[in-house]
């Protein structure tokens, strides 16, 4: 369980070709450990997310609807040079089904999951954003978005992903997360610290920080040049061969 509320709180999708470029750097920490158990870096640019799995290389691309054409990730292992890709709307069907197996659990935070319900306050001096209940608490650290054409994207980006992780690496819908982001758009706010505690258990209290940059590297252009290569030259697998690798290394 607590692999899939660690991807959660990365839960970081499209962009117009008219949007702007900037990235953000994600660090997650158990508890009170100084060291991180996950880092990534997204990059914004042109219409697509770039999200990077440092410590396994994998990436996963994100590119918004078009038309009638369904959102959809591309996921990349640059270490089989293989990837593979799945729509939102797969997605959308997948969690739906788990949401109504939850509900028949006797876990309670599974029941919760599903169908979250938070008290919220908020903090208009200090930006502390609270989402409170007896399953689980969000305790987020925020500021005001410095471009305010970005919201949008990041709105996508945050529910793309916690859709996408729960898909990899999670038996909890991602609905909580969800209910976090509808919160931080109504306030025009980003987070730059989010505190998750579970109920009383001590191992399920994570911690992620969130730099904010609001430009491109030269490096950062360059990770998406050859992201781009790779995608072209990569052999296609299944969903079902990808995660099972994928879900297996984490």
């Amino acid at each position: 369980m607590l692999r899939g509320i660690t991807f959660s709180l990365l839960a970081i999708a499209s962009m117009p070709a008219w949007g702007i470029d900037f990235r953000i750097e994600t660090k997650v920490y158990r508890g009170d450990e100084e060291l991180p158990i996950t880092q990534n870096t997204t990059l914004f640019q042109n219409g697509v997310i770039y999200d990077f799995v440092e410590s396994t290389g994998r990436v996963a691309i994100y590119r918004h609807q078009r038309g009638e054409t369904p959102g959809q990730f591309v996921l990349i292992d640059p270490v089989r040079s293989v990837k593979t890709d799945i729509t939102i709307d797969r997605m959308d069907s997948a969690i739906e089904k788990l949401r109504a197996w939850s509900r028949t659990q006797r876990d309670p935070l599974l029941v919760f999951a599903a169908d979250p319900k938070f008290d919220q306050l908020y903090d208009e001096e200090t930006g502390v954003l609270t989402l409170e209940s007896p399953s689980m608490t969000y305790r987020l650290a925020t500021v005001p978005v410095e471009r305010t054409e970005a919201w949008k994207d990041l709105r996508n980006y945050f529910d793309g992903y916690a859709k996408l992780n729960c898909i990899l690496a999670s038996s909890m819908p991602p609905m909580p997360r969800l209910a976090v982001n509808d919160a931080l758009e109504k306030r025009n706010a980003v987070p730059v610290e989010v505190n998750l505690k579970i109920s009383d258990d001590e191992d399920q209290q994570l911690r992620a920080e969130h730099l904010f940059t609001w430009m491109l590297s030269k490096d950062d252009r360059a990770r998406i040049t050859l992201v781009g290569e790779q995608i072209v030259n990569f052999r296609d697998i299944s969903n079902k061969e990808f995660r099972g690798d994928s879900v297996a290394s984490k």
